[in-house]
C-alpha cells in the first residue's frame, strides 16, 4: 500500500497543481457578482472530485468506473492511515446536493451558500491533502502547470520577494512576468513574417510639449501666439492619440490571446509601472495606493499571470504551423516569393 510518506510522482504534483489552480479559479468566481458566483460550485465541485480520484490512485484503492459521490470516502478509508478517516464528508456531501440542483435544476445557489462551500472545500483540502499526500495544500506550487521557463523564472522570483516580506517587489515581478509574456506572443521574434498578434509597431510616449511652447520667449517676440496656439493644439492631440493606441493595441493583444480583459484591467491596477530602460536596468513606479497592497492582491496577481500564461499557451501551435508555412513558402531570408496564382472560378465574391 501507498502511504502519505511515498514519494509523489511528478505526474502527481502536476495534477496536484492542477486541482489548486481549479479550487484557486473557484475562490475568484465565487467573489463575482450574482449569480455569475455560482460557477465557483462547479469549479469547486470539479477539484474535490479530481483530488478524490488521485487519492484512489495515490493509495492504490480500485475505485469503481461509476461511483456515487458519497462513496469516496468509504473507498478510500481502508488504505489511509490506521485510525484516521478522511475529513469533510458531511460538508462535501452538502456541496455536491448544491452542484445537482444547479447543473440538473437550474437551481442558483444563495451568497450564503457559496460563501459556505468556500470555507469548507478550503477546509477540506487544508486537512485531507496532509492526511493522503503528506504535504501542505497551501504550498503546491501551480507554477508545475506553466511551461514558459521565463515566465516560471520571474514568478519564483517574486515568491522569494513576498516570502522574505518585500510585497512590492514581488508585485513588480508579476508585472514583469506578465509584459514578457505578452510580448513573447505579440513581438516579430516569434515570427519572421506578420506576427499575428502584434497589432502594428510598437508606440513610444510622446510628451505634450504644447505649453513649453507657447511660452517660449522668442516666440512670443516673433509675435507667432496663434502659430503656437495651434502647435500646443496638435501636441496635445498626439499625446492623446498615442496614449490611446497604446491602450487599445494593448487591449487587443491581451483579449487575443485568450485573456480575461476585466481582471488584466485588475492586475494592472494592483501592479506598478515598469521603465525599462536600455541596457540591464529596469525600475517600477510605487504609487501611494500601491503601499496598501496585501498578500491577498499578490496571491491574485501570481493566480492571474498562470492564467494568462496557459492561454497563450494555446497560440503555440498556430504559430508554429504559421511559421512553418512561411518558411516553407519562403526559403531565402528577406526574400519574398508569391505563389502560384489561380483565377476563382466560383461565385461571384461581390454578391452581385
Amino acid at each position: 500500500m501507498v502511504t502519505p510518506t511515498s514519494p509523489l510522482t511528478p505526474q502527481t504534483v502536476q495534477r496536484l497543481a492542477f486541482i489548486r489552480f481549479l479550487h484557486e479559479q473557484g475562490v475568484a468566481q465565487s467573489r463575482q457578482p450574482q449569480p455569475l458566483a455560482a460557477t465557483s460550485v462547479l469549479s469547486f465541485h470539479d477539484a474535490v472530485e479530481l483530488f478524490l480520484v488521485l487519492a484512489g490512485e495515490h493509495l492504490q484503492v480500485s475505485l469503481p468506473t461509476q461511483i456515487q459521490f458519497a462513496q469516496y470516502w468509504d473507498k478510500l478509508a481502508p488504505n489511509l492511515p490506521p485510525n484516521t478517516q478522511l475529513p469533510s464528508k458531511k460538508a462535501m456531501e452538502r456541496m455536491n446536493k448544491l452542484r445537482v440542483s444547479l447543473k440538473h435544476h437550474g437551481a442558483v445557489p444563495s451568497p450564503t451558500d457559496i460563501e459556505q462551500v468556500r470555507a469548507d472545500v478550503l477546509t477540506f483540502f487544508t486537512d485531507a491533502t496532509p492526511l493522503v499526500f503528506g504535504g501542505d495544500f497551501s504550498r503546491i506550487d501551480m507554477l508545475d502547470l506553466v511551461n514558459r521557463q521565463q515566465t516560471v523564472r520571474f514568478l519564483q522570483y517574486a515568491q522569494t520577494c513576498v516570502d522574505s516580506g518585500d510585497l512590492l517587489q514581488a508585485m513588480a515581478g508579476l508585472a514583469i512576468a506578465f509584459t514578457e509574456l505578452i510580448e513573447h506572443y505579440t513581438e516579430s521574434r516569434q515570427l519572421s513574417y506578420r506576427p499575428p498578434f502584434r497589432f502594428g509597431g510598437k508606440f513610444r510616449d510622446y510628451r505634450d510639449e504644447g505649453s513649453k511652447i507657447s511660452g517660449d520667449r522668442d516666440v512670443r517676440k516673433a509675435n507667432l501666439s496663434r502659430f503656437a496656439g495651434l502647435v500646443k493644439d496638435m501636441s496635445k492631440q498626439v499625446a492623446t492619440l498615442t496614449k490611446a493606441t497604446k491602450d487599445m493595441r494593448r487591449a487587443m493583444q491581451v483579449m487575443a490571446l485568450g485573456i480575461d480583459y476585466t481582471r488584466y484591467v485588475q492586475f494592472e491596477t494592483v501592479t506598478p509601472a515598469i521603465l525599462r530602460y536600455i541596457g540591464e536596468r529596469t525600475d517600477f513606479i510605487i504609487e501611494e495606493g500601491h503601499k496598501a497592497l496585501t498578500v491577498d492582491d499578490y496571491h491574485f496577481g501570481r493566480l492571474f499571470v498562470i492564467e494568462s500564461a496557459l492561454q497563450a499557451a494555446k497560440v503555440d501551435e498556430v504559430l508554429q504551423r504559421r511559421r512553418a508555412i512561411h518558411e516553407a513558402s519562403n526559403p531565402t531570408p528577406g526574400v519574398w516569393h508569391r505563389g502560384e496564382q489561380r483565377r476563382w472560378q466560383g461565385p461571384d465574391p461581390s454578391g452581385e
